[in-house]
């Protein structure tokens, strides 16, 4: 090959380090000409000769991938086994029980429903209630009792302890007349223990034994109750919270046993939950956990014969509606003659006369009453009759069965027959038989006014009660 610069022809022996350039003055033969050389033309130096064919080892990198294979296969195998396949499984369980329970439950619904705009019924008959239903599910004792506790209050007046209970956040309280005859150092207990004072009544309602009295309590501690006018249906659990002798916060629990009504058309419910002297005023609550009612009293005579004002009288109370005694006369309810008429005494005192059975009947035949019996009943809710009451001779004969008694409390550590006493002794002794005579005698005196005064008023409620009927 001739150099077209230098014109230098190339020879074997030259040392040729590239194939396109000059031996001798460098240059690159493309650059100063298009013939090209073919590889079989590259002349090729000694030490660039290429090896002998021969066997070529096995590379190591096929290895260590197939390892690295084999690892990630493994990973998977456990990743699938652990996640995978148990929720594979229960999906088709699942499936598999909604497509029994189709194939299982008839169809609801035996005509086409409009759809709503996501697609489902807009109306079914025969669709469960909601949970957004008006129609409130039934509560547990303990929930019961955990969210009315706070609204029950002892009430604690002169005459004795009673219940009653919050209507509103203004510490307004409901409770019986005869346990809130007035305010006169009155005054309640809540659950926390705090005590306020009763500071006046807000209404009265005598004919039904009901007032709404206003206390100073705070707002935070005058948790009202929720109140349910309509009348429960007999065989229904109730609830009664109260603090019957003093026992505060005392839950009993019983049915509706029946619902009655009295002369003057005033709504009880008869329960058999146990209510005790201390229960009146306090709530009683259906299962819902609403007051439907104000326990008021009980029938001495038989068992579990307890009686509540129906809550709707409380909703009048809170109206304003305030009928007195005399009002109450008026309203009375007059009862054909044909009826059986009974009569009882109720917690406050006053006889009240009904058209269902009660123990005593009053009634005759014709539908006239009979007052000789109903004056021997009178008699025996008295104790008997005032005028057999002696004073003097029951001061006597009590004095004579504790002479005994009263002398060791004077002389400790004498014998009774002991006659060997000073003058001052016998003086002393005598003035101690004195006293307990007369404290006998004037115990006797009360007991006798108080069945005069009851024996009356008892006799002129049955005049008053007969004369309304005529």
């Amino acid at each position: 090959m001739i150099c077209p610069h230098c014109g230098y022809e190339r020879k074997k022996s030259d040392d040729i380090i590239k194939a396109t350039e000059c031996p001798k003055c460098g240059i690159i033969y493309g650059k100063w000409g298009s013939g090209s050389i073919s590889e079989d033309q590259r002349p090729v130096s000694e030490g660039s000769a290429k090896p002998a064919a021969g066997p070529v080892p096995p590379k190591k990198s096929s290895v260590e991938r197939w390892v690295i294979y084999a690892v990630a296969g493994v990973i998977l195998i456990i990743f699938l086994h652990a996640f995978a396949v148990p929720y594979i499984t229960r999906l088709s369980q699942s499936d598999k029980k909604n497509i029994d329970q189709i194939r299982q439950e008839p169809p609801l619904m035996e005509s086409p429903q409009p759809l709503d705009v996501q697609g489902r019924p807009a109306y079914s008959k025969a669709s469960p209630a909601s949970d957004d239903s008006p129609v409130q599910k039934e509560l547990s004792i303990t929930d019961i009792i955990h969210a009315n506790r706070e609204s029950v209050v002892t009430v604690k007046t002169a005459a004795g302890i009673g219940s009653g209970f919050f209507i509103n956040r203004e510490g307004h309280i409901v409770t019986n007349k005869h346990v809130l005859p007035n305010t006169d150092g009155a005054e309640i207990k809540t659950i926390s223990g705090n005590v306020y004072r009763i500071q006046k009544m807000i209404h009265e309602d005598s004919a039904a034994d009901l007032v709404i009295a206003s206390t100073d309590a705070a707002s935070r501690e005058s948790k009202p109750v929720s109140i349910n006018t309509a009348l429960p249906a007999v065989g229904e659990k109730i609830i009664v919270i109260g603090s019957p002798l003093g026992l505060e916060q005392t839950v009993s629990d019983g049915i509706v046993s029946a619902l009655r009504s009295n002369q003057q058309s005033i709504e009880f419910i008869q329960i058999t939950a146990p209510v005790s002297p201390g229960n009146s005023g306090g709530p009683l609550l259906n299962m819902r956990g609403e007051v439907i009612g104000v326990a008021t009293f009980q029938y001495s005579s038989g068992q579990n014969l307890n009686f509540c004002v129906a809550a709707s009288r409380i909703a009048g109370l809170q109206q304003g509606f305030n009928p007195s005694s005399s009002q109450a006369s008026s309203d009375q309810r007059q009862m054909p003659h044909s009826n059986d008429v009974y009569c009882y005494l109720d917690s406050n005192g006053q006889v009240s006369f009904v058209n269902w059975k009660t123990g005593i009947l009053i009634s005759r035949p014709d539908g006239s009453l009979d007052a000789k019996k109903y004056e021997q009943w009178v008699l025996e809710q008295i104790g008997g009759n005032p005028d057999n009451i002696n004073p003097e001779k029951e001061a006597r004969e009590d004095l004579e069965r504790n002479r005994e008694n009263l002398f060791k409390s004077v002389f400790p550590g004498r014998s009774f027959n002991d006659s060997d006493l000073t003058p001052a002794e016998k003086e002393w002794l005598e003035r101690r038989y004195y006293r307990h005579y007369v404290e006998a005698y004037n115990q006797s005196i009360s007991r006798r006014n108080d069945a005069v005064r009851k024996y009356r008023t008892m006799i002129n409620d049955f005049i008053r009660f007969n004369a309304s009927r005529r």
